[in-house]
């Protein structure tokens, strides 16, 4: 039998390349480990108790109360950008109206061919909405008084919209009579 090689014994592995294997394996094994770690980390606690969802109207009557205390420190376009954002946002998460993406006079004409919506709203939109451009666009000047009437604009469209959407039936009747 020429030509073939004879059997050899047992290949010896190195000591060093054994300790490589094993350090290799536990290093595997410590990243899976750390991997289930985070991803138990990074999901949410659903043990602690429910932490309730604010309500549109909350929302709109702390930034507003924030606005009101801070407001006069405010530059006027800034204040009203923010006042103007403010009834924006509850309009838009109470009535599910687009009032974010709208200039006033698209958001005006969106309130009147609307026809469900509270009366408040065609009562005191257009004048407030057409003051807060006139201080973005026009530059004009909003003296202390102006601001307050703002304020309270915004927080009677907010009040009295909610109050009006949130008015249970038998209640509407009866507001009629």
């Amino acid at each position: 039998m020429e030509g073939f090689a004879d059997i050899e014994g047992p290949v010896r592995i190195g000591l060093w390349l054994l300790i490589g294997w094993i350090g290799l394996a536990i290093l595997a094994i410590a990243g899976l480990i750390a991997l289930i770690v985070f991803l138990i980390r990074r999901r949410p606690e659903a043990t602690g108790p429910a932490v309730p969802e604010r309500s549109p109207l909350e929302i709109a009557l702390d930034r507003l109360e924030h606005l009101q205390e801070e407001g006069s420190e405010m530059e006027a376009d800034p204040f009203v950008v923010e006042v103007s954002d403010i009834v924006r946002n509850y309009l838009e998460n109470s009535l599910e109206i687009p009032a974010q993406e709208q200039t006033s006079e698209e958001f005006l004409h969106t309130l009147q061919t609307k026809g469900d919506l509270p009366g408040i709203l065609e009562q005191h939109m257009p004048e407030f909405l057409e003051q807060c451009d006139r201080v973005k666009f026009a530059r004009q000047i909003l003296a202390l008084a102006q601001r307050e009437v703002l304020l309270e604009t915004a927080s009677t469209v907010v009040r009295e919209t909610d109050s009006d959407i949130h008015q249970l039936p038998g209640e509407q009747v009866e507001a009629q009579s």
